[in-house]
């Protein structure tokens, strides 16, 4: 039903579908460019793409649009320089040889109970670099989730058996993952430098589940 792909492991969906994206739609570019030069008798180089427009660069009214390209490029081989293939679509893949994973650092400001052990989580900062964002409100939504699962590792889900080894959180009723409940208010800021991979595009959320942390002393209780 699709082309083969490696998957998406590692945050690298947006790096993989962008970046093959990115190179395919070059390749239907550069292909419309040389479409619309047939037709218009001029050179690919001195031709703009604009408004949905292929205009012969310094004359806007020489021109033929998009929809001419592409109804030429699936009309018939005399429409077409000779030689080239008929239709305008591309299939390129994509996978980085390099690691695509995001740079983030987090802070949390936390109360301790001394005697139950409770942990208040007061405050929670997040500084992450995705390298460029296409969704803000997606990544900021990634961000988030990587939190909460590092919280509910950190604080609330626990593996728990009695002394015959009997499994005794075998249910969500006593393993508790984390809800709106127990995740506080994060505050989110972003860098956006751009990686090397096709497009700038980096993994984005795990720095919430895969973490280092250095604790300071702060409040008690």
């Amino acid at each position: 039903l699709s082309p083969y792909g490696t998957g998406t492991y590692a945050s690298r969906s947006t790096v993989l579908a962008g970046g093959a994206g990115i190179l395919a739609g070059r390749d239907v570019r550069e292909k419309t460019l040389r479409i619309a030069a047939h037709l218009l008798e001029a050179h690919p180089a001195d031709l703009v793409v604009q408004d949905g427009r292929v205009a012969v660069r310094g004359l806007p009214d020489r021109y033929v649009t998009v929809r001419d390209v592409a109804k030429a490029a699936y009309g018939g081989v005399r429409h077409l320089p000779r030689g080239m293939e008929p239709g305008l679509e591309a299939t390129r893949f994509y996978d980085p040889y390099y690691g695509t994973a995001s740079n983030a650092t987090h802070m949390a400001v936390v109360e301790v109970d001394r005697e139950t052990f409770h942990v208040r989580i007061l405050r929670y900062l997040v500084v992450e670099d995705c390298g460029r964002m296409i969704n803000p409100l997606v990544v900021d939504g990634q961000v988030h989730g990587g939190v909460a699962q590092g919280v509910g590792a950190a604080l609330l889900e626990e593996i728990v058996y009695d002394g015959e080894g009997q499994l005794l959180t075998g249910t969500l009723m006593d393993y508790l993952v984390p809800t709106a409940h127990e995740i506080p208010e994060i505050e989110t800021f972003h860098i956006e430098s751009p990686a090397s991979t096709v497009g700038g595009y980096k993994g984005v959320g795990e720095g919430g589940a895969i973490g280092w942390c250095s604790v300071t002393p702060g409040h008690e209780v």
